[in-house]
């Protein structure tokens, strides 16, 4: 007759093997894949840019912002950015609202204003509208990890299935403004000219606060405003 004998040993955890291992691999590049498809995170980017090669090299050192929208308040909140911005940078910057509370100027009251307060240059900016852009997020493929006890040893061991997570498609909101640098010694010129988009922009207020610290430390660099 024979009799079984169940021998008690502590329960055994899976050491490290080298298919696991590339197995974690592949499932950490499943869940970065995860993270980068998931979706695309608001933010604002300088599409386009000129600067006038043959302006003579002399920065501007007093501005007068303009902001061409009808709603006085984003007027109001889209100027007041750019000049506490170009203030930081010890540029004399003054909002064309503070004369002209009831809507922004047309060209010959800013030329008038500029000549009566002695200005070198004027920031200029509007937006150029919002379009909706659809992307197909294609699906993929990720590695789980499922615990299973053997109910005759007592151990644990690990088994990776697939699991597959569909596609989808995404859409933004992607909005266009530009900003115009003039110089007003002498004749009038364009001596700067940026595009910037914004996706899935929160605010107005929120839009200005990026494209004013995204536009004047480029303005900075490229010696268009005075150090």
């Amino acid at each position: 007759m024979f009799s079984c004998v169940r021998r008690s040993r502590p329960p055994c955890r899976p050491g490290p093997h080298p298919l696991r291992s590339k197995r974690s691999l592949l499932l950490l590049a499943g869940c970065i894949a995860a993270s980068i498809l998931g979706g695309c995170t608001g933010g604002t980017q300088l599409v386009e840019m000129w600067k006038d090669p043959t302006a003579p090299s002399n920065p501007i050192r007093k501005m007068l912002v303009v902001s061409v929208v009808k709603d006085p308040l984003s007027r109001r909140i889209w100027e007041d950015g750019f000049v506490a911005e170009l203030e930081k940078r010890g540029v004399t910057a003054t909002p064309s609202y503070d004369r002209f509370p009831d809507g922004a100027p047309d060209t010959l009251q800013i030329e008038d204003f500029v000549r009566e307060r002695g200005y070198d240059g004027v920031l200029c900016t509007h937006r150029q509208g919002t379009q909706t852009q659809t992307t197909y997020v294609p699906g993929y493929t990720r590695l789980e990890p499922v615990w299973v006890r053997s109910r005759w040893s007592l151990n644990y061991y690990t088994y990776w299935r697939e699991v597959y997570e569909p596609g989808y498609v995404e859409t933004d909101q992607i909005v266009r403004h530009r900003v115009d640098v003039w110089s007003t010694r002498g004749e009038w010129r364009l001596v700067w000219s940026g595009t910037t988009e914004s996706v899935n922009p929160k605010s107005a207020s929120d839009v200005n606060r990026q494209i004013a610290k995204l536009i004047v430390p480029e303005l900075l660099a490229q010696g268009v405003i005075a150090r």
